[in-house]
């Protein structure tokens, strides 16, 4: 992980005067904690903020619908039909029914 500045997070605390160097000179700074990484800062400008947020929030998307996919994979639900789909949506929909009839009777 070259060119790339780490900091703990108890020199985070510490150090405010040296992140903002670290920012300026390298545009990011991995936090770590325990010597793993655990958070990203990076610099932005009043003017890129609400774009750079989209961006990150695209991309936890896609890692979010790729690792569902591969799930379906690996569970073989990516091969099912859809009549199989809908035959589960089905059997789930009765057991919540199910249970919330038994909730609604014991009140």
């Amino acid at each position: 992980m070259s060119g790339l500045s780490f900091l703990s997070f108890r020199e985070l605390r510490a150090s405010t005067v040296r992140i903002n160097e670290m920012l300026n000179d390298d545009g990011k700074i991995i936090v770590t904690a325990n010597n793993k990484p655990r958070a990203l800062m990076i610099q932005v400008s009043e003017s890129s903020l609400e774009e750079t947020l989209d961006l990150i929030r695209q991309v936890r998307l896609t890692r979010a619908i790729n690792n569902i996919r591969l799930s379906a994979q690996q569970s073989g639900a990516s091969e099912m039909t859809m009549d199989e789909i809908n035959a589960e949506i089905a059997e789930v929909r009765r057991e919540r029914r199910e249970r919330l009839d038994r909730g609604a009777n014991n009140v």
